[in-house]
């Protein structure tokens, strides 16, 4: 499930997909929209911790891969649950496996974002955190995206701060200037290398 952003981004840059689909943190909690209609040709497989309404799969990956197939997946989404994992090297590991060589991985993780436990909430993740974890993946369409539908931020090397300059600032009661940066989620596709690249 994700926000109005991260469907726009995904319709955009994954607009269809060859192969199964796997969703992780697929549980509806009625705030949130659905990747599953877009993708309704497709065999679409949604995971969660626990049940409910869009979860055909209780998995944990922090532990294991089943009942899930390896190498298998032709696309992975991933939005809004790397930071509520404990040991993501882990859930990065495990995730890469079910991905198949050739296969996508729509990754979307906050950068700047408020404490928000489902159940907890451990880590906040820049792009190259994302490219350290998932090393077997080759990373594109890196953007932020804001709480403004339809506001995407390229990040690149040539944009180096962009993220800062977005910043504002405020004057806080001690007559000094706060400085307050956006929400911002990063998003990026990966393609899982293949044997030959």
């Amino acid at each position: 499930m994700g926000d109005v952003n991260q469907v726009a981004y995904l319709k955009h840059w994954v607009s269809r997909v060859d192969g199964p689909v796997l969703e992780i943190g697929s549980k509806d909690y009625g705030s949130t929209s659905s990747f599953r209609d877009f993708y309704a040709g497709a065999e679409y497989v949604g995971v969660d911790m626990s049940e409910g309404k869009g979860v055909d799969v209780v998995a944990d990956l922090t532990k294991s891969v089943d009942p899930l197939q390896e190498n298998y997946f032709a696309l992975g989404i991933c939005c809004s649950v790397l930071e509520h994992v404990e040991k993501p090297w882990i859930f990065a590991a495990n995730l890469t496996r079910l991905i198949r060589p050739g296969g996508r991985l729509y990754m979307s993780v906050p950068w700047v974002w408020r404490y928000h436990p489902y159940p907890d909430d451990y880590f906040r993740f820049s792009y190259r955190g994302v490219m350290s974890l998932f090393g077997e993946f080759e990373w594109s369409a890196v953007l932020y995206s804001t709480n403004v539908p339809g506001e995407f931020i390229e990040i690149s090397e040539a944009n180096p701060g962009v993220d800062n300059k977005m910043a504002i600032h405020v004057q806080a009661p001690s007559n000094q200037s706060r400085k307050y940066l956006p929400y911002l989620m990063v998003n990026m596709i990966g393609t899982r290398r293949t044997a030959d690249s």
